[in-house]
């Protein structure tokens, strides 16, 4: 049988004695301390929210529902002479170490105002890497703004632009209601999110200015929004769902800019279709059509083209002809070939040393055609540069 030997030593210190063990086969493995006695202080100031000024008097009533119990502020300065007035502060509240699991309710109560309530959370969430913080006291500031009774919301002008400043009409534009503004761990400056309950989703279509415009009776005072665009096809570009940062209704502006973004890895310019995108086509008339998803501008209406293969074949001047049609989105290349080549394997091949543009967009980048290098204009169903060759007669 296996032995354990174990010996103990006592020390006696002002009256007291002290055992330790030790033992030589095994001992207590090692624990990271974790985090305990961890409170919070939660403050901030109560302020009127038409004016922006801190409310104060002897019937402001502030309290933390912690439980079954309505605990009254450490601090709450209500003297309306005094410059501080409205400001509040609790401590001693219990820290969240795993996020989610301790809400608090914070009602302001005020005659003449709208009952404020709104959760929070003081979190202090356990850093795997460093579990050795002991008595730790975290602070959360938390503004709370009072609505007086009979305000009522402005309406809410939301306007959608391009990456390039452009106007975006048919556009549509979601206000989707804030319900986790305090479910943060912050330091800094917080305004508390009035829980105002489920508040109904709204959406509206921008104008031909990019406008959409939300009208008070729709929207909640004091309710906090995000604006989400989805995603959309704009002047052929392709642009991604935008979601601006939570807004307040009725103290933040009433004017909201959305601009919208390019999708990550989209083209801006491409080929929808090509003429001689099909492998193996014969265009013995040597025409080759290009239709692009947005309107182009040609820096230069100068094409030029070069026969080659069979034998027999003979070109005019100009060699070619470049026309823009449908809106300028597509382009259509005409040889002009004066004797047609007779032997296989004749064909022609286009070259363009000018510059494209976007006609509807003010993207800044320029765009090039038959060239091989990555700015070319690519056919959409293949990714490869539009090709600038046409067979005139079989292989």
């Amino acid at each position: 049988m296996k032995k354990l030997f174990m010996v103990l030593s006592f020390l006696l210190v002002g009256g007291m004695l002290f055992g330790c063990g030790t033992t030589n086969e095994a001992s207590a493995p090692y624990t990271t301390l974790q985090k305990y006695n961890i409170t919070g202080s939660l403050q901030g100031k109560i302020m009127d929210a038409v004016t922006g000024a801190g409310i104060g008097g002897s019937d402001l009533k502030v309290f933390l529902i912690q439980g079954t119990s309505d605990r009254t502020p450490n601090k709450l300065i209500t003297n309306p002479n005094d410059p501080l007035v409205g400001e509040y502060a609790f401590s001693g509240i219990p820290v969240d170490i795993n996020t989610g699991e301790i809400i608090y309710r914070v009602a302001a109560i005020k005659p003449g105002y709208q009952l404020f309530e709104a959760d929070v959370e003081l979190s202090a969430v356990i850093n795997p890497t460093n579990q050795t913080v002991i008595d730790n006291v975290y602070n959360k500031i938390g503004d709370i703004y009072l609505y007086p009774l009979g305000s009522t919301a402005g309406d809410v002008s939301v306007y959608v632009y391009d990456p390039f400043g452009v106007p975006i009409p048919n556009a549509t534009v979601f206000l989707k209601q804030n319900v986790t503004n305090n479910n943060i761990i912050a330091n800094t400056g917080d305004r508390l999110n009035p829980t105002a309950g489920l508040y109904p989703e709204l959406n509206a279509t921008t104008n031909a200015a990019g406008l959409a415009t939300f009208t008070s009776g729709t929207l909640t005072l004091g309710g906090s929004y995000s604006i989400v665009v989805p995603a959309l096809t704009f002047n052929g570009e392709q642009l991604q769902t935008s979601t601006s940062a939570p807004f307040f209704v009725g103290t933040d502006s009433t004017d909201q800019v959305v601009n919208m973004a390019v999708a990550t890895g989209a083209p801006i310019l491409f080929a929808v279709s090509a003429s001689n995108s099909v492998p193996g086509t014969i265009t013995p008339s040597g025409v080759l059509t290009i239709t692009f998803n947005q309107p182009i501008i040609l820096s230069t209406a100068t094409f030029n083209v070069a026969l080659s293969g069979g034998s027999g074949g003979v070109l005019g001047s100009p060699t070619v002809t470049g026309v823009l049609s449908n809106g300028n989105t597509t382009l259509t290349l005409t040889p002009n070939i004066t004797t047609a080549p007779t032997a296989k394997g004749a064909f022609l091949i286009y070259t363009y040393t000018g510059t494209i543009y976007l006609q509807n967009s003010q993207e800044p980048t320029t765009f090039t055609l038959f060239t091989g290098t990555p700015s070319d204009v690519k056919n959409i169903t293949t990714n490869a540069p539009v090709s600038g060759l046409v067979q005139l007669t079989s292989y």
